[in-house]
């Protein structure tokens, strides 16, 4: 008889002994548990003392809610810290409702994109296609608005024009407005063009108002039961109330005119689920108009630019949007590259946009291998405007950088062009990030960096 077969009878013997005395195959034959992937977003109790800090010692807000979210492996986490206003000691979490302000500029993109995919409109249309008999809509020169130019600031408009309460006196100043450059030339942030937009997209779908539009082609597909222009009776239980710089109580903002713009009260928990559709971890019908709503369409300031409401930052890669109003502070951002998203809402006036800087900095980066060849185009010296020099050498598989007047210090890839250089807790709000950008012909021209929430970029010199 082989080895072989002995082994097998072997083996088959142990196996029915097992099975007579009551052992299945399943517990004799246990697959490996597999190892978890390590989280890449920073602690929640980091993110708690972080606004532990922010309420309580620098008091910068009554409460402060902070949400992240990552995919592979997916991750989702809030905490919430403070309390919903000086009479009401509830702690705001996941669930607590704030106005987000300008954030609404997102949705209503997003609710254009919609109106594209459906084929009820086109980017390039002319706003005058659809305002009503006898509003006219300003020219330059015989370039006409679009609504592309309402979606990403660029249609001239003015910024604000306050004290408007309908719709026929909105379209009265439009008609009266004089453009000073030609629609679509040059960004100029416009709450007046947004509104509009708004309002001219729920005349077309023939809706009531702002809110069923919203209702019907956002919040309900993607199960946001928390988000509304107008409070129920039950959200507004859980209402974070404003409060100004001086963190005295105010009143929400209440401008249905002006829904398109900046109405929208929410939760953290809903945008993060906003942010998962964004960021295609669910599946929605919904997706070719978030695709649409996120792709970039017009520079902005510097090198950023702007899809349909969402801002893109040239240097963080950010999709991100914020929002203030007279007494609430938000912010908004997701990373396309690194898939991890951020919402920070407080019910005070001033910004604290910084938390997410802090937050970002404490993050946990996944290391990528830089092609060597790829590694030493970046080497050279880099040119900032004050005329100092950044010098980047490469050594072999490592990439070392040198400010003006500092040492050389180590940073690591978190993408083919994108590095960081490791701090500690207690140097988070300093955590630097550089980007290698490359010229039309493919060659690196330029690097950008992130240092304690300052944009510095530097050209590449011989």
């Amino acid at each position: 008889m082989s080895t072989r077969n002995s082994l097998c009878k072997y083996i088959l013997a142990t196996i029915l002994a097992l099975l007579l005395t009551g052992c299945s195959i399943g517990s004799i034959f246990q697959p490996p548990t597999p190892t978890p992937k390590p989280s890449r977003l920073p602690d929640p109790d980091e993110a708690k003392a972080l606004l532990v800090q922010l309420v309580d010692v620098e008091k910068r807000a009554p409460g402060i809610v902070v949400g992240m979210i990552a995919d592979d492996p997916q991750e989702r986490w809030v905490v919430g810290y403070g309390r919903l206003s000086a009479t009401d000691d509830r702690v705001p979490d996941a669930d607590t409702v704030f106005e987000i302000g300008s954030i609404t500029k997102v949705f209503t993109g997003i609710l254009l994109a919609q109106a594209v995919s459906n084929d009820e409109v086109k980017l390039d249309d002319p706003i005058s296609m659809y305002l009503p008999e006898g509003v006219t809509a300003p020219e330059h020169e015989g370039k006409s608005i679009t609504l592309l130019d309402l979606a990403t600031h660029t249609s001239g408009l003015p910024r604000d024009v306050y004290d408007l309460q309908t719709l026929e006196q909105m379209y009265t100043v439009l008609s009266g407005y004089r453009l000073a450059h030609e629609p679509g030339s040059s960004y100029g942030y416009s709450n007046f063009g947004m509104g509009l937009l708004g309002n001219l997209l729920v005349q077309r779908a023939g809706q009531a108002d702002y809110e069923a539009l919203l209702l019907e082609r956002i919040c309900r597909p993607l199960g946001m039961d928390s988000t509304r222009v107008q409070l129920t009776a039950e959200m507004g239980s859980r209402l974070a109330v404003p409060h100004t710089g001086s963190l005295a109580p105010t009143h929400l903002l209440d401008y249905p005119i002006y829904d398109g713009a900046g109405m929208i009260r929410s939760t953290a928990d809903d945008l993060l689920t906003f942010l998962a559709a964004n960021m295609g971890l669910t599946e929605t019908e919904l997706q070719p108009a978030l695709q649409l709503a996120n792709t970039p369409q017009r520079p902005t300031v510097g090198k950023d630019t702007i899809g349909l409401g969402w801002q893109v930052s040239a240097n963080t890669g950010f999709h991100y949007h914020g929002g203030r109003t007279n007494g609430s502070y938000s912010y908004l951002a997701w990373d396309p590259e690194r898939k991890f998203g951020v919402v920070v809402l407080a019910n005070v006036q001033v910004d604290v946009d910084y938390v997410v800087r802090l937050l970002i900095g404490r993050m946990p980066f996944t290391l990528v291998q830089v092609d060597p060849q790829v590694l030493a185009s970046y080497a050279g010296r880099y040119q900032l405007p004050d005329g100092n020099i950044v010098t980047i050498r490469v050594d072999g598989t490592r990439i070392l950088i040198q400010l003006p007047s500092e040492p050389e210090y180590e940073v690591f890839a978190s993408s083919e062009g994108r590095f960081y250089l490791p701090v500690s807790e207690q140097e988070a709000s300093s955590a630097l990030e550089i980007a290698f950008y490359r010229n039309d012909r493919g060659e690196v021209d330029r690097v950008v960096g992130l240092l304690g929430g300052v944009t510095y970029e530097a050209k590449k010199v011989p």
